[in-house]
């Protein structure tokens, strides 16, 4: 616990090598911490931040009351944890996130609405042989055509594809078969539109409707757009659930429209971007965000 009347707070932010998307979430981080008091430096994940040797972890890093992760690799997370660093999110939480595969078996029997989902198995062999693609016959047979295959770990709609027959399955198979895939059934009902929810400590902040109305994915592409979505009745209910569930610092979840207006879940972000949530819905998620992480150390 942090003493109150200390020195000014001291908090890391660390990226990935590509920054992207993240330069904003930067940029309103630090804007909103100096307003709390809160200085933030940036550091990015070029793999000379740490370094076990002498079967000692070594951290290449200043002293600080807090890091905000916003890459995805476990391995630095784990490390800075275990070096007793406080991570926002936890290492944890960015796995169960980024592996969707795992975020759906996490969700598993806890009356949390999803797609009904095959685990792809995964490929090691230096070539694909006919007993291979046998597996793809009880897919198309559990699921039905269309449905969807994705990619396990992914971003912005990338390694998302709407399989529309057996062919398609096969090639787009062969393509992606030493990835982690997963199959899911298709919800017809929230083609191009689905709904992100953001959730700061466990608190439902708002939420923002996606819609592309050339593309069976809401977030992907130049024509994906936004508008402000009203939460109530069982769409707030199912994101409150969630973020119980999985003690949600701070997350996107994205849901599905499926018939007869039932959510269903489609994924969880852990570090969802902002920028479009808040020029769209007037939220000021870094200003809530940061007073979070201020609360949680001083606690």
């Amino acid at each position: 616990m942090r003493d109150l009347d200390s020195n000014k707070m001291q908090g890391i932010i660390i990226t990935n090598q590509d920054i992207g998307h993240n330069a904003y979430k930067i940029k309103r981080f630090t804007e909103e911490g100096e307003k709390l008091g809160i200085s933030l430096l940036h550091y990015i994940n070029d793999g000379t931040l740490a370094v076990i040797k002498d079967n000692n972890i070594h951290i290449n890093l200043p002293k600080s009351d807090f890091v905000i992760y916003l890459d995805k690799d476990i391995y630095l997370a784990r490390i800075l944890e275990k070096a007793g660093y406080r991570l926002f999110n936890n290492a944890d939480f960015i796995k169960m996130c980024d592996d969707k595969m795992l975020t759906n078996i996490m969700c598993s029997n806890a009356n949390i609405k999803m797609p009904k989902t095959i685990a792809g198995p995964l490929f090691y062999s230096p070539k694909l042989v006919e007993s291979n693609l046998k597996f793809l016959d009880s897919i198309v047979e559990e699921l039905g055509l269309p449905l969807v295959m994705k990619r396990v770990y992914g971003s912005l709609g990338m390694g998302v594809y709407l399989v529309n027959s057996k062919e398609e399955l096969v090639k787009l198979y062969k393509e992606n078969c030493r990835q982690p895939l997963q199959f899911q059934e298709y919800i017809k009902t929230s083609y191009g539109k689905s709904l992100r929810v953001i959730v700061i400590d466990k608190q439902i902040v708002g939420a923002f409707e996606r819609y592309n109305e050339s593309d069976f994915r809401s977030n992907f592409g130049t024509h994906a757009d936004s508008r402000p979505f009203e939460l109530k009745d069982k769409y707030l209910d199912l994101s409150k659930k969630i973020a119980e569930k999985f003690d949600v610092e701070y997350a996107g979840i994205d849901l599905l429209f499926g018939e007869n207006d039932e959510p269903i879940l489609c994924e969880i972000n852990s570090n969802a971007f902002f920028e479009e949530f808040e020029k769209t819905t007037k939220i000021n998620v870094a200003k809530l965000f940061m007073e979070m992480v201020k609360r949680k150390i001083y606690e």
